[in-house]
């Protein structure tokens, strides 16, 4: 390596390690502050010592190449880059769950003062709602207030709607919760078994606000739990019935589903034929053995952490209807797709 070459790489070397001392005393990302620091002792140990990466240098097969050295420079400090990449990332995920738990857990606090007279028992009804002011009120009429002889609550999660859905539900004489932002799917229900656990109920249902599930079938779908013949429950619209989606997409959304319900079968061990269906019940009490993360797309997290801990899982016939009202909240095609995939990988990982 040239002289001069050396001379400006300590120079950038000493310059590096000046901005991450500076980085840090104005307490700036570590993660940065390391990777300036890393690169810049690094190139400076090189400049000073040219053959200290020689042995990298030949692994790579660079052997005597003009440049060699520099471009096995280079390779370490992309490698490094990489590594810093994913920590802060992993650091970031952590620092956003813990977010999310406070959320969740300040959400649940709208409903402390109704545990005066100790536990609700009974049947919770999950009904997580964005923006669902039109559809919502015929699915709460539809709701009976016994199910196989337990008494239904209905909580309502109001995630960050701008449409009237919490008035409306508690005009209905719903428990509310309301989450400040629209956080997703799989943080509302969340959201909702936290509420559960601290109202000390039997069984909990979720159920779409949109009016697709049909509350005629609740009992179809508690019973198996009331009768000890399961601990999750889940609705299959195979084996039921379903009404088919309008417009562009539903031919590759029920390809799709048959995919994804073939893939997380094989990764959990389970006999489904219906992993995208929203509507099912669960055993209160088993619900702090499953591991929850996900915002959206939470059905594989769901079955693949009952599957895990070791629940009797049970699945009954149940209908999809089309929308009452509103739209769809699911988004393009593709992109469910992708982020039903990335969960159940990330579920199964885990």
């Amino acid at each position: 390596m040239p002289s001069s070459l050396r001379l400006v790489g300590l120079a950038i070397a000493i310059l590096l390690v000046i901005g991450a001392l500076w980085l840090g005393r104005r307490g700036s990302n570590r993660s940065l502050i390391l990777l300036l620091g890393l690169v810049g002792f690094g190139l400076a140990g090189v400049t000073l010592v040219p053959d200290l990466v020689r042995p990298f240098q030949d692994f790579i097969g660079l052997g005597d190449a003009p440049v060699g050295r520099i471009i096995t420079v280079l390779v370490i400090a992309t490698a490094l880059s990489y590594l810093l990449v994913f920590y802060s990332l992993a650091k970031s995920e952590r620092n956003a769950q813990r977010l999310r738990r406070l959320i969740r857990a300040l959400s649940a606090a709208e409903l402390e003062h109704e545990q005066l007279g100790g536990s609700l028992g009974g049947i919770l009804i999950c009904i997580p709602a964005y923006n669902e002011a039109e559809a919502l009120p015929g699915v709460m009429a539809e709701i009976p207030k016994q199910v196989a002889g337990l008494d239904t609550h209905v909580l309502v999660i109001d995630d960050g709607s701008r449409d009237g859905t919490r008035e409306i539900a508690l005009a209905r004489g719903a428990h509310v919760v309301t989450q400040a932002v629209n956080s997703g799917q799989g943080a509302a229900l969340q959201t909702g078994y936290l509420v559960a656990e601290r109202l000390g109920v039997d069984i909990v249902v979720t159920m779409d606000a949109d009016g697709q599930h049909d509350p005629g079938e609740l009992s179809r779908l508690v019973g198996p739990i009331i009768g000890d013949a399961a601990d999750f429950v889940v609705g299959s619209r195979r084996q039921g019935a379903y009404e088919r989606e309008d417009g562009k997409g539903g031919a590759a959304r029920n390809v799709g589903i048959s995919l994804f319900t073939f893939l997380l079968n094989l990764l959990g061990g389970t006999t489904v034929s219906d992993v995208a269906n929203g509507y099912r019940a669960i055993r209160a009490s088993r619900l702090t053995e499953i591991v929850f993360t996900e915002d959206q797309f939470h059905n594989p997290e769901l079955l693949l952490g009952a599957a895990r801990a070791g629940l009797r899982i049970r699945e009954v016939p149940v209908t999809i209807r089309r929308r009452a009202a509103g739209t769809t909240k699911k988004g393009s095609t593709l992109r469910y797709g992708l982020g039903f995939l990335r969960v159940i990988v990330r579920s199964w990982l885990r």
